[in-house]
């Protein structure tokens, strides 16, 4: 291995052990109770290292958020694969959501947060990439209602991108519910999970051909 391989890999591994850092304090702390000193700091580095890895806070933070993402992508990948027909991968899509906001709560709630108004219209590079993933998880939910409009299992006249956001928007409210609301459904003895469960069925009944061919 020549001299610059080495030092290509311990940039790198140097760069993933602050994202390390930084993820726990962010995790732990939420957002605006982090800063670049503390994480210098917890990193053993001096801050003029650290911004030689990140531009700023944002930018970070983003790094650690694309990391949620591309999780998401893979949890939404294998999942789909599952299915046998279009209404059944378009299903899995739906538990590959509320699979990574059971399993991996931190990125999830870091992703939302990252969708709030504080973030709107960032050029940061990070950002940029979060978006490309996005738009990728979109197109695998799209090309799943295609092919279920392909072999009957969807209805036909729905427009695929419409059904993808609206299930990628429902998805986030369901998981999302308020304490309030929580204890309106725990009094009739309905579960978040039970919850969760139904509302899949409701919304797939709702947009997708309910009766099979």
């Amino acid at each position: 291995m020549s001299i610059k391989e080495i030092r290509k890999r311990e940039k790198k591994q140097r760069r993933d052990y602050i994202l390390n850092v930084a993820e726990e304090l962010f995790f732990s702390r939420g957002y605006d109770d982090v800063s670049m000193n503390q994480i210098a700091q917890d990193v053993g580095l001096n801050k003029a290292t650290l911004y030689l890895y990140f531009k700023n806070k944002e930018s970070l933070y983003f790094a650690i958020v694309l990391r949620g993402v591309r999780i998401f992508k893979e949890i939404l990948k294998n999942r789909v694969e599952v299915g046998v027909t279009g209404i059944d991968k378009l299903e899995e899509a739906g538990r590959a959501y509320f699979a990574f906001y059971k399993d991996y709560p931190d990125y999830h709630d870091a992703y939302l947060y990252y969708k709030s108004k504080r973030f709107q219209n960032s050029a940061d590079e990070y950002a940029i990439q979060i978006e490309s993933v996005t738009a990728n998880i979109m197109i695998i939910i799209c090309n799943a209602i295609q092919e279920g409009i392909g072999d009957g299992t969807v209805r036909e006249g729905v427009k695929p991108i419409e059904v993808a956001v609206f299930v990628a928007i429902t998805a986030e409210r369901i998981v999302g519910l308020g304490p309030t609301t929580l204890k309106v459904l725990e009094s009739q003895g309905i579960t978040h999970e039970q919850f969760i469960e139904d509302s899949m069925d409701l919304w797939k009944h709702m947009v997708m051909e309910t009766i099979r061919k």
